[in-house]
């Protein structure tokens, strides 16, 4: 998306996707490591009392993916639309002239 300044927004929904594999991801394997290898024991406990679910076993590894997914997905979508907004709205003269109304794709 382009805004009608030239300023180039993010997508949202693909941030959010992005950030929420990135993080799943991340907790699987820490989940995973601390299985084999007692990695990061103090974190996995911290963790496990916040997602149910969550532990330092396989199945504990999966719910660390979908969590991790759903938590990273709503904070991406999020931080895009923090961005875009910030982009179009506060940016030091892109989008706030008096002839340009903002940005529309």
């Amino acid at each position: 998306m382009n805004c009608k300044c030239g300023c180039k927004r993010l997508s949202s929904c693909a941030m959010g996707i992005s950030l929420g594999v990135l993080s799943g991801v991340m907790m699987m394997l820490c989940a995973w490591a601390a299985m084999k290898w007692d990695y990061a024991m103090p974190i996995i406990n911290m963790w496990a009392s916040v997602y149910p679910g969550y532990a330092a076993t396989i199945k504990g590894g999966l719910f660390g993916l979908a969590w991790g997914f759903l938590e990273g997905f709503v904070f991406g979508v999020l931080w895009g639309w923090i961005y875009n907004l910030c982009l179009c709205c506060c940016s030091t003269g892109c989008c706030c002239s008096s002839t340009n109304k903002g940005c529309q794709s």
